[in-house]
């Protein structure tokens, strides 16, 4: 039993170490996450018009669209070309990351525990087969969210959403023919 956490641990460490990496230290989610000048403003704006915090699909059609098959035609017709965007607004900055880097770590040690467990059901695959399957439970966590998103919503960052689901996986996968 010491073995399989030990390694979970150390493979939650190396999903924490590629977040790291993908979103801070190489910055490969940076376009999702760009600087505009506009940003005191629109706060400001958003800040007047008393938002409740939550996350919006603006340019949605209203709830009385959405029920009016009429009246969703027409929204349609009206959108079609016009600018849409997603809007995650949140009323409180909160630079304590500690909370945050804290569920990080135990997320990653459950994810690398549970690839793990599955893995562990292979018996004595080859190490090829454990990183094939360790990127295909990757793989099905990208196109689950991270892709369906995307389709949408257009996600510029959609690349290094690819490369987390992939390249971790593939070093956990490794990792794993080393506890079985």
């Amino acid at each position: 039993m010491k073995k399989p956490l030990l390694f979970s641990l150390l493979g939650g460490l190396i999903l924490f170490v590629w977040q790291f990496i993908s979103f801070a230290g190489a910055n490969l989610h940076g376009s999702a996450q760009e600087y505009t000048p506009l940003q005191d403003p629109i706060l400001e704006r958003l800040a007047e018009l008393n938002l409740e915090e939550g996350m919006y699909a603006l340019g949605s059609p209203s709830p009385e669209e959405r029920a009016d098959p009429a009246l969703g035609a027409e929204y349609m017709a009206r959108m079609e070309g016009q600018p849409y965007g997603v809007l995650n607004y949140q009323m409180n900055w909160r630079g304590d990351m500690t909370p945050n880097l804290l569920r990080s770590v135990i997320m990653n040690f459950l994810t690398a525990l549970l690839l793990f467990w599955i893995l562990g059901r292979a018996g004595d695959a080859t190490t090829g087969k454990r990183v094939a399957v360790a990127v295909a439970v990757g793989l099905a966590g990208f196109m689950f969210y991270p892709y369906s998103n995307f389709i949408w919503f257009k996600n510029p960052d959609i690349w290094a959403h690819l490369a987390d689901a992939v390249v971790p996986f593939a070093l956990l996968g490794l990792l794993s023919s080393r506890i079985h």
